[in-house]
């Protein structure tokens, strides 16, 4: 069995953050690493600590466990918390997962068994052949948000990144994409996009953030029949 997923824990509530060690030392797939009841301290010592997963509580008195979370925004989040009116914002972040509170071992080991999912296996750099160099480029999975497919030759690929940065990946397969990032789901036939890049959807409408169209407009592409339940199985709404 591949190695746990390394968390740490911020919640102001010391009784929470007890109940969550407790059940991390019964997981099979997480591990707490460190506790903090005081973000401000958490951010002073992140980067000094190795953790792969981070559980947040959305309300704190010193800070917002969503702000807290786009501070860290190169982690993967699970959001622990009771504050139903700040969900929306939180789902804003793409987390992984929101628990609410009192917490249930068994929802929060779903929580954790998709994170391991969604992370443990993925790649966080690969090398790809692209149109415009001659040389392999490094690319940072986490950082692609849109890939479309090529209209002149449906074997390669347009990736956009979170850079502002475009390249055409040559002979490359959106079942791999999808396969090796931790953040990309397959929408439709020929389109796959970061969860962090959804704004809203509406129907079978998917309108993007920071991804413009060629009108000036948030870009916004189709979710195909056959890719719903997927796509919102990732983004955990019904």
């Amino acid at each position: 069995m591949l190695k746990k997923l390394r968390a740490v824990a911020v919640d102001d509530n010391e009784t929470i953050l007890s109940t969550l060690e407790q059940m991390c030392k019964e997981s099979a797939v997480v591990e707490l690493v460190k506790t903090f009841s005081n973000p401000k301290e958490f951010l002073e010592h992140a980067p000094m600590i190795e953790f792969d997963l981070c559980l947040l509580d959305i309300e704190m008195p010193q800070m917002e466990g969503t702000t807290l979370a786009q501070v860290i925004s190169n982690k993967p989040i699970i959001f622990i918390s009771g504050a139903d009116q700040k969900y929306r914002d939180a789902l804003n972040l793409s987390p992984v997962d929101i628990v609410p509170k009192p917490i249930l071992k068994d929802r929060l080991y779903k929580a954790f068994e998709k994170a391991f999912n969604m992370f443990a296996e993925k790649k966080e750099y690969e090398l790809f052949n692209v149109a415009e160099s001659s040389k392999k480029v490094k690319i940072r999975l986490q950082d692609i948000m849109l890939i479309t497919t090529d209209d002149v030759d449906p074997r390669h690929k347009q990736a956009w990144l979170k850079t502002g940065e475009t390249y055409t990946l040559m002979n490359c397969k959106i079942e791999h994409l999808t396969a090796n990032s931790a953040t990309l789901v397959q929408v439709n036939r020929a389109e796959a996009v970061s969860l962090e890049a959804v704004h809203e959807v509406e129907h079978d409408l998917i309108t993007l953030k920071g991804i413009k169209a060629e009108n000036g407009k948030p870009k916004q592409i189709t979710l195909g029949a056959a890719f719903k339940k997927k796509f919102k199985e990732r983004m955990f709404y019904s």
